[in-house]
């Protein structure tokens, strides 16, 4: 799995798990796990620009 493709699954799991935190009243989990998102996001249009 390439970076580019890891990224890709943090974004996508790490919505899912800020969704479940914000349902549960986690909200600072939730926010952290939107910023983790926000990363992941950030590194796949990185790798995207660097191709």
């Amino acid at each position: 799995m390439s970076s580019a493709e890891t990224a890709q699954y943090v974004a996508e799991f790490s919505a899912e798990l800020s969704y479940l935190a914000r349902r549960a009243q986690l909200v600072l989990l939730a926010y952290l796990l939107d910023m983790a998102r926000l990363e992941a996001i950030r590194a796949v249009q990185s790798d995207e620009r660097d191709r």
